[in-house]
């Protein structure tokens, strides 16, 4: 059978990222709702290191991407799968995407994009990673995706703390690498809180980074309506991995 034969009866699997300081435990939730035979989940680690752990964590979403890229790809073969991000990952989901076109690997057959802006907006972006300690803390209150207990936990947060800097200091200094394609084809779903801080025209400039269909899902709530909305979300993977034809692709030269 070819890539470009029908895999009937094979399941997609669909790689989820976390947003910036967030753990892959958020997509735990999700096998327990979607059938296996269908779909599997697979929630990926985008930093592989246990909080805590005495080593330099990197501060630049390149450098991020690369490591994941090295993880991720002895994963990808000839079955289908997808990319799904919620923020910062969103933004990992994107740019693996660009650099597996780049080095001509297998291509997701789907990219969900979770309350994540395009990337030229990034450069907008507030820089907060670089805050005192207690304005940090209260920046992250503020936005809403950290847990209390995580912030009003001393030993917790001098355990997450570092990887939570780290990873808002790789999105607030980003930079879109010019040397890999912007547009990328493959089909696109960009979900987005109804009443998160991003600009509405930083979501609908998704469809200028596709070379395909782009569809927009508005969610109801914030930036982090995922932890709200479980089930909407899953409807539409269902819907549109459903929808597809679960085909093994790659980037055509």
């Amino acid at each position: 059978m070819s890539l470009h034969e029908e895999r009937a009866g094979k399941e997609m699997k669909l790689f989820c990222f976390p947003y910036a300081g967030g753990l892959p435990s958020i997509y735990y939730g999700w096998r327990r709702v979607l059938s296996p035979t269908f779909l599997e989940i697979d929630p990926f680690e985008v930093r592989p290191s246990f909080p805590g752990d005495s080593i330099v964590l990197s501060t630049s979403i390149h450098e991020v991407l690369e490591d994941v890229y090295q993880r991720i790809t002895p994963n990808l073969g000839e079955e289908p799968f997808a990319f799904f991000g919620h923020s910062m990952g969103g933004l990992i989901a994107f740019e693996l995407t660009r650099k597996l076109l780049q080095n001509g690997g297998p291509l997701p057959q789907h990219l969900f994009l979770s309350a994540s802006r395009v990337p030229h907006a990034y450069r907008k972006l507030v820089k907060t990673y670089d805050l005192p300690h207690n304005e940090f803390i209260e920046s992250l209150r503020t936005l809403g995706g950290t847990p209390d207990e995580i912030l009003d936990n001393h030993e917790l947060l001098e355990l997450f703390l570092p990887t939570i800097r780290a990873d808002f200091q790789a999105v607030q200094t980003y930079e879109m690498n010019t040397d890999l394609p912007q547009k990328i084809p493959v089909n696109m779903s960009v979900l987005f809180g109804k009443e998160d801080s991003i600009e509405l025209q930083d979501i609908v400039a998704w469809r200028d980074y596709g070379g395909r269909e782009c569809k927009f899902y508005p969610m109801p709530g914030g930036h982090f309506f995922i932890h709200h909305q479980m089930n909407p979300i899953l409807a539409i993977i269902q819907d549109t991995l459903n929808a597809k034809q679960t085909v093994a692709i790659r980037a055509q030269f």
